[in-house]
């Protein structure tokens, strides 16, 4: 009985540390900050997003737009720290498309929702964030212009910081000096 006790608790905790939040050094990785190549788009064409009134995300909107994907939780402690970095960054970038998305329920996003108040929405995935290869909480990714993943990094930033707002500012044709 001990033993089936201990072999549960430790099933607990590999479980937690595979899939639990998962948060960086507070500085910016140079590795993460180098530009990395386009990716396939089979993870965007699952993204199918609402905002907390049911209204479904149009993608058309963002063509020719630099998008930033934010994948979180309620209960994700570096999620929730990041947020008002990933807030000061789109008040900085408001030619970029912030989407915040998790994939608990409605009544769980506007709960929340009601005691903090951000620049951006957050929106409802309909889409499991499993079934969207999104390995651990938070997930950012940045889609480029042409509707290409140049960025995807697992952990917390602190989106804000100068060196995070040229790093998404660089992902975009439209900050590139000619």
């Amino acid at each position: 009985m001990i033993q089936l006790k201990k072999t549960w608790i430790l099933s607990g905790i590999l479980l937690g540390i595979a899939f639990g939040c998962r948060q960086q050094n507070e500085k910016t990785n140079d590795k993460a900050d180098e530009k990395q190549p386009d990716k396939p788009l089979a993870m965007v064409d699952k993204f199918d997003f609402e905002d907390l009134e049911g209204n479904k995300f149009d993608w058309n909107t963002t063509k020719g737009k630099l998008v930033f994907v934010n994948f979180w939780a309620t209960w994700c402690k570096p999620c929730i720290k990041e947020m008002p970095s990933i807030s000061e960054a789109q008040r900085q970038l408001p030619e970029v498309i912030f989407v915040v998305a998790s994939d608990e329920s409605p009544g769980k996003i506007l709960k929340y929702a009601a005691k903090h108040h951000f620049s951006f929405e957050l929106m409802r995935s309909n889409t499991s964030v499993f079934d969207l290869d999104v390995k651990a909480l938070p997930t950012t990714l940045i889609i480029n212009e042409n509707g290409k993943i140049v960025f995807n990094e697992i952990g917390a930033r602190d989106w804000a910081n100068e060196k995070n707002i040229e790093l998404i500012k660089k992902f975009s044709a439209k900050y590139q000096i000619n």
